[in-house]
């Protein structure tokens, strides 16, 4: 039972996480090409947005399953300090991107008028756009970052 919700946390972890991933670094490019007046550069930041979103929401299915795998084998993870540290740098990474990638990305999305007006709201606008636009970048490269070393000390042997 163990290696099954192994492979459903690490299948999680690729087919979730991968994308977002993906859809954070791209972004700002686009939001600065659709500033230029693209109009199809709009359509794929606004894309790049929803993937954002959706899939950064959908992605907190893979702690759920790490949790799983951990209280199946509980003995064997207790004192692995280098999944505890994974845990950890793993919250922080979802803070930064509910904290910081995901409001700038909006409020470069509402400065382009490219919110849906039902869900647009008047602080969804930016005052400097390159400002946000280098936040939501930031935001996105510490992210990655921070899934990066989860990945490697996910695979760190246990302390003895």
């Amino acid at each position: 039972m163990n290696t099954f919700f192994t492979f459903l946390h690490v299948a999680a972890a690729i087919i979730l996480l991968g994308p977002v991933v993906v859809a954070t670094s791209m972004f700002p490019a686009e939001a600065g090409k659709a500033r230029s007046g693209g109009e199809e550069s709009t359509g794929r930041a606004s894309v790049l947005h929803r993937i954002t979103k959706t899939y950064g929401m959908l992605s907190l299915l893979v702690p759920l399953l790490g949790g799983v795998v951990m209280a199946f084998d509980w003995d064997t993870h207790e004192t692995n300090y280098w999944l505890h540290t994974a845990i950890v740098l793993s919250v922080i990474a979802w803070g930064i991107l509910y904290g910081m990638v995901i409001p700038q990305q909006r409020k470069l999305m509402g400065s382009l008028g490219a919110l849906d007006p039902a869900d647009a709201d008047p602080s969804d606008v930016t005052s400097n756009f390159e400002k946000s636009k280098a936040q939501a970048a930031a935001g996105a490269g510490i992210f990655n970052l921070l899934w990066f070393l989860v990945l490697i000390l996910m695979f760190i042997p246990a302390p003895a």
